[in-house]
């Protein structure tokens, strides 16, 4: 079987950084299966099992291309009032198999009549830890993500307790990596309630040794293996909280171990393997590239013993 894995993000819509954190490990994942695997940006393969990412953006443009068996990957939250749970994109998902990485949306897309979904949480691949250990840790508090006025609300209340904290709205690649480096501790504050724990974002914090300070909400979901993986907390309580971590580095040591070696027991080959399989072929496989998605998504195609023949169409 040869995969393509499809970024959707048109040209009238906001950089579709955030899925990367998630296209890049299933890319090493499928390949550690000895698949077939090229990364598409804005255009499918027919004559390949096309994974997408972002077709939320452009739910109808996107279907009206998509071959028959396409796979969409789910990364947003669409628990009653999200904002994605449209009658486009519902209905999208409704015409596809559907790869989710939330147990809770498995649940409400059964609910709404959308039964071809099955579960991939986020996991680790060993590519995605790549950060150095010695860089100046000259930041206290990282923060990344949508600013929303909760969330902008317990920035100021940190700022008051004197706490360095350094809040990038968009921050991505290279970027990223420059400040989590330098980051002592990540905070993690929901951009709405309900919500669900932001295991897409944090997974490459865990992966990559950072302590993670994290509200838990009353009705977050919380995935087993991922509960020892931040210092959990209630909204009210993070200013305190933060500051107590920041005040004891043993502990934010061992909370960076924890939540790697949380993250790190889910190996995203060995989910994919359940359902996908391992193919078998002669031969040897290409070394990849080290960052297959470069500046302008370039069709990367790498193969393992043959290939797809390829017929490429536009979004």
């Amino acid at each position: 079987m040869h995969f393509s894995i499809v970024k959707i993000n048109p040209k009238d819509a906001n950089p579709s950084h955030g899925f990367d954190d998630v296209i890049l490990p299933l890319y090493h994942a499928l390949r550690r299966l000895n698949f077939d695997v090229e990364l598409l940006f804005n255009r499918v393969n027919v004559k390949s099992r096309n994974i997408v990412f972002g077709s939320c953006i452009a739910p109808r443009r996107t279907g009206r291309v998509l071959p028959g068996g396409s796979i969409i990957f789910n990364l947003e939250q669409l628990q009653a009032g999200s904002d994605w749970r449209n009658t486009d994109y519902m209905a999208h998902l409704r015409d596809f198999t559907v790869w989710d990485y939330s147990l809770a949306n498995t649940r409400e897309l059964a609910a709404a009549g959308i039964t071809d979904v099955t579960h991939i949480p986020p996991g680790y691949v060993p590519e995605m830890t790549r950060l150095g250990q010695n860089c100046p840790q000259d930041v206290g508090v990282l923060f990344y993500g949508r600013v929303s006025d909760r969330r902008n609300d317990i920035v100021r209340r940190l700022l008051a307790k004197g706490a360095h904290v350094l809040v990038p709205e968009m921050a991505f690649g290279n970027l990223r990596d420059a400040l989590l480096a330098r980051a002592r501790m990540v905070l993690n504050v929901h951009q709405f309630i309900p919500a669900q724990l932001e295991i897409v974002r944090l997974g490459y914090v865990w992966a990559n040794k950072k302590p993670v300070l994290s509200e838990r909400g009353a009705d977050s979901e919380i995935p087993e293996h991922l509960r020892e993986a931040c210092a959990f907390v209630s909204y009210d309580d993070i200013p305190e909280a933060a500051t107590a971590l920041l005040a004891d580095a043993p502990r934010l040591a061992g909370l960076a171990q924890a939540g790697f070696e949380a993250f790190a027991s889910r190996p995203l080959a060995q989910t994919l393997e359940k359902i996908v399989g391992k193919r078998v072929f002669g031969g040897k496989r290409p070394t990849p590239p080290d960052n297959p998605i470069g500046k302008e998504w370039l069709v990367t195609r790498e193969t393992a013993g043959g290939s797809a023949s390829a017929e490429y169409a536009a979004i």
